[in-house]
């Protein structure tokens, strides 16, 4: 019975780094646009926000590893489908005000940055002074539509 469980194991050791060899390729973005406009807004979405939600996504040693690549892959790319910064000055007027009302609202309730994110990033979280940054920066798209 030892036996089998070795055999098991080593199997399965095996299987592992077999699938490592398989490569994963990462979403990639069309360009590398940063958002337009002040620093202090830039520096909070280049913490919490772009890994997801823009084509310049720094990416983590881990992110090689098989089945974490794939599970990263695929929460880029849900992601950058919800919302990609690197685009948002394409957006038309009234398209930024509705993402900025779901920014907001999703800042708000704690929800962005996620919790597993956070967990893997922790100088991510976002504190209140910078929610209100973000608060303030939204509320003018708002404003303009």
């Amino acid at each position: 019975m030892r036996k089998i469980w070795i055999r098991l194991g080593i199997g399965l050791i095996v299987v592992f780094l077999a699938l490592q060899l398989i490569p994963v390729q990462p979403p990639l973005g069309k360009n590398a646009n940063e958002i337009k406009t002040e620093e202090r807004v830039k520096k909070i979405f280049r913490k919490s926000c772009y890994d997801c939600h823009s084509d310049l996504v720094q990416w983590p040693w881990y992110s090689k590893v098989f089945p974490v690549s794939l599970y990263i892959s695929h929460h880029i790319e849900e992601g950058r489908e919800e919302l990609n910064f690197s685009e948002w000055e394409t957006l038309k007027p009234e398209k930024k005000a509705d993402l900025a009302e779901e920014i907001l609202e999703e800042v708000e309730e704690g929800n962005m940055p996620p919790k597993d994110y956070i967990f893997l990033h922790s100088n991510s979280k976002l504190d209140q002074e910078e929610i209100e940054i973000l608060k303030d920066w939204l509320q003018t798209f708002a404003e303009n539509q």
